[in-house]
């Protein structure tokens, strides 16, 4: 997350992904919220969260 808050990916690395998991670098519901949103507004949402078959 540290390479990628200079490059600016992952929203300057406020965020981590993979296929089991998220990880918001920063604690809070609002650090939560403003990822969760960057993701949709990237197109990235459905990628990084995915619908589990019930």
């Amino acid at each position: 997350m540290s390479r990628w808050a200079t490059s600016g990916e992952a929203l300057a690395g406020r965020y981590f992904w993979c296929s089991d998991g998220l990880i918001v670098r920063d604690a809070g519901i609002s650090n939560m919220t403003r990822v969760l949103a960057g993701l949709i507004d990237t197109g990235e949402f459905t990628q990084a969260l995915q619908l589990l078959d019930e």
